[in-house]
């Protein structure tokens, strides 16, 4: 198995866990703990590594502010993202990968500006 599949099925049994705690106890968003992001990191950075070495990127404007933005960017992968607003700022948010070629992004408050995937 290649080193792109095993990070592949890694994210996708880490998505499973995610999805049978977020059942039992409700979303992981409401977790005090730094465990999450921490693996969220990681495989960002896994994922970052292997797309950046495939030559695959996509950046979506958004002009409108809005509170959800639903990104197609059919890379065929579960790509690294990166939210700036309108002033440059990095910015975070919910990232929820529908499938390897569709992504949404959640924000508390509608926003404007530009998403990075890599």
């Amino acid at each position: 198995m290649s080193l792109y599949l095993k990070i592949y099925s890694l994210i996708d049994r880490v998505t499973e866990r995610f999805l049978v705690i977020d059942q039992q106890i409700g979303t992981l968003s409401y977790l005090q703990t730094s465990a999450k992001s921490n693996l969220v990191s990681a495989i960002n950075e896994l994922t970052t590594h292997s797309a950046a070495n495939s030559g695959v990127a996509y950046t979506h404007q958004q002009f409108v502010p809005a509170a959800l933005w639903t990104i197609n960017h059919n890379l065929g992968i579960w790509p690294a993202v990166s939210i700036f607003d309108t002033g440059g700022n990095e910015i975070e948010a919910d990232i929820a990968h529908q499938n390897s070629n569709q992504l949404l992004i959640r924000f508390a408050i509608p926003v404007a500006g530009l998403a990075r995937l890599t």
